[in-house]
C-alpha cells in the first residue's frame, strides 16, 4: 500500500492467473455491489510499504473471488485525505496491521498459533465484533507473529499477512465472530494446509460466498456460524 491506492482489486502476475482458473471452477457468482464497501488500512509498524500492498491485494483477490467488491484504501502514509476520513457511513470497516500488543489483553475472534503440546503462541490477529448489536468494528493483523509462522512453514509472509487480513475481514463483513468448518474462515490453519497450498483451502466456502452475498445486499441479515471455537495456526509433528 506505498502510494495509496484507492482501490486494489486482483493482484499482478501468476495472482491473476490463479483468480481467473479458480473463477472458472466456480459455481458463477454476481457482484454484489448495491452497498458501497470500504477498508481503510493502517499500518502502525510493518514499515515495509512494497509487503504491505501485496498483502493487500492477496487480501483483495481473495474478497473479490467471493463475488463481492471492496474499495481498498491504504491510509499508513496520509490518513487525511478523503477516502480515510469518510467513515461515518455503513460498510466502512478499518484494518491495522501492527506489532503483537502486550500477553494477557482480551481478544475477540483471535487466530491464535498452537503447536503439537497445545501450547499457545501469540495471536495472528482478532476482529472486533460487537456482540448485541453485531456491528463490525475493526480487525487486527499482528505482522511479527505472521513473520514467525510464515518462517517456520516457508509460506510466503505477504501471502501470509494477506490471508490472514481476508480473515479477519470477512468476520467485519459477516458481522459474526465465530468460524466455518472450512476454507479461509476456518477455524484452525495447519502447518501441514500451509505448507501444501491447497487453493481451496484460502478461499471463502461455497456456503460463505452466499453469506457474504446476503450480509451485503442487506447488512441486517444475521449470518448462522457453524461453529465458534479460536482460529489458530497448529504446527506439525517433527
Amino acid at each position: 500500500m506505498t502510494c495509496a491506492r484507492s482501490s486494489i482489486v486482483v493482484r499482478t502476475g501468476t495472482a491473476i492467473a490463479l483468480a481467473v482458473g479458480l473463477l472458472g471452477s466456480m459455481p458463477s457468482v454476481s457482484t454484489a455491489e448495491t452497498r458501497r464497501l470500504v477498508v481503510r488500512v493502517y499500518d502502525t509498524g510493518l514499515g515495509d510499504p512494497s509487503m504491505r500492498t501485496a498483502a493487500i491485494e492477496t487480501a483483495s483477490t481473495i474478497v473479490q473471488l467471493a463475488g463481492i467488491t471492496v474499495e481498498w484504501h491504504d491510509c499508513t502514509e496520509n490518513g487525511r485525505r478523503p477516502a480515510c476520513q469518510d467513515a461515518r457511513r455503513t460498510g466502512n470497516f478499518i484494518a491495522r496491521l501492527m506489532p503483537t500488543i502486550a500477553p494477557g489483553t482480551p481478544l475477540r475472534s483471535t487466530i491464535e498459533a498452537l503447536d503439537t503440546q497445545g501450547d499457545t503462541e501469540p495471536a495472528l490477529g482478532f476482529a472486533v465484533i460487537d456482540p448485541d448489536t453485531h456491528g463490525a468494528k475493526m480487525a487486527t493483523v499482528f505482522h511479527d507473529q505472521v513473520e514467525a509462522v510464515a518462517r517456520r512453514t516457508g509460506v510466503a509472509r505477504s501471502e501470509l499477512l494477506g490471508r490472514a487480513l481476508a480473515h479477519e475481514v470477512g468476520h467485519l463483513l459477516l458481522a459474526v465472530r465465530g468460524h466455518s468448518r472450512t476454507g479461509l474462515m476456518r477455524a484452525v490453519w495447519t502447518d501441514e494446509e500451509l505448507t501444501r497450498d491447497r487453493p481451496n483451502d484460502w478461499m471463502f466456502t461455497s456456503a460463505d460466498r452466499e453469506k457474504l452475498q446476503l450480509v451485503v445486499i442487506d447488512p441486517h441479515q444475521r449470518v448462522p456460524v457453524e461453529e465458534s471455537a479460536s482460529r489458530r495456526v497448529r504446527r506439525r509433528s517433527n
